[in-house]
């Protein structure tokens, strides 16, 4: 069986070009056919997913090898096509995706169970979403406004985020803005829509809908979220001080901080988020603009286990 594989060689710090060069060690080693393309900028995943898409007739299989911008994009080129099923070899610094679906997060033991999905062809139902506001598209992993979006362009904004990646504590960075913008940021009022039910919060400071579990490099933001269950999980923090703030981000590595009164779940199938103020948005970790989004259950595609 001849697979096709997406690489993003910049995954990593750049860390995944060397781990491509160790898969493909081994795929030659097991005379598996293969064909690859690499991406060079933002974007090129989705444009490369969908030439594949469009020039296979017949079901064939698709690896995303990089981390979790890296299978956004490929999701968003395949998405609208049946024929695909889609593998994932993580190989970068979130890989909160791997974690959804129960999938090894190291790349070596990732590849040996993809090879061994291959050869039996075990997949999967996964639930797509799709999100609809300044930008459209799909998700795998989450969607979320407020707080911990405005972190995220800050953190992806400053010149010292490449320099710490290159010594593995990229981390770090968000760990800083987290601690400056917890002074700086005002939470507002926010109205949601999930199921055709509305609520409103006052002082919310983030909204999360959450395809499993895990957000920001193992979090467990919705623990009892399921990717195939074609709902998702909502998560709201609102009127929280700014202490127990960071004691919420402490708690949400072993989901501890659904117990607090200030954080707000719910489940459904059509979600509408809007605000009094322009809120910025992402879609698993990309930034997608602000402003009030509607996210659905989209469909779901077949994924390699």
């Amino acid at each position: 069986m001849l697979l096709h594989f997406i690489v993003n060689p910049s995954a990593k710090n750049g860390k995944c070009k060397k781990i491509w060069f160790k898969i493909e060690q081994r795929l030659r080693r097991h005379r598996i056919d293969y064909h690859v393309a690499f991406t060079q900028e933002q974007g090129d995943g989705t444009k490369l997913a969908q030439q594949f898409a469009e020039q296979k007739h017949e079901p064939f299989i698709l690896i995303a090898v990089g981390g979790d911008g890296t299978i956004h994009e490929v999701m968003n080129g395949v998405a609208k096509y049946d024929h695909v099923a889609v593998g994932y070899i993580p190989a970068g610094t979130g890989n909160d995706f791997a974690r959804g679906i129960k999938f090894p997060i190291t790349w070596r033991k990732a590849l040996n169970q993809m090879l061994l999905s291959v050869e039996g062809i075990h997949v999967d139902s996964y639930d797509i979403g799709a999100f609809k506001s300044t930008k459209q598209g799909v998700f795998v992993n989450s969607v979320g406004c407020g707080f911990d979006a405005h972190i995220s362009r800050k953190a992806n904004a400053s010149k010292w985020k490449q320099i710490l990646n290159r010594l593995y504590l990229g981390k770090f960075v968000y760990v800083f803005y987290l601690l400056k913008e917890m002074f700086l940021y005002k939470p507002t009022v926010i109205q949601l829509t999930v199921d055709q039910k509305q609520y409103t919060f006052s002082k919310a400071w983030l909204v999360t809908v959450a395809n499993h579990p895990y957000y920001g490099g193992g979090m467990k933001i919705a623990p009892f979220a399921q990717s195939n269950d074609q709902r998702f999980d909502v998560v709201v923090v609102d009127d929280v001080s700014r202490l127990k703030l960071l004691s919420l981000f402490a708690t949400v590595f072993w989901g501890g901080h659904i117990r607090m009164k200030e954080v707000h779940t719910f489940q459904g199938k059509h979600i509408h988020i809007c605000s009094d103020v322009p809120l910025p948005l992402h879609a698993d970790g990309e930034q997608i603009g602000e402003g009030d989004i509607t996210i659905s259950v989209n469909k779901q595609i077949r994924v390699l286990k």
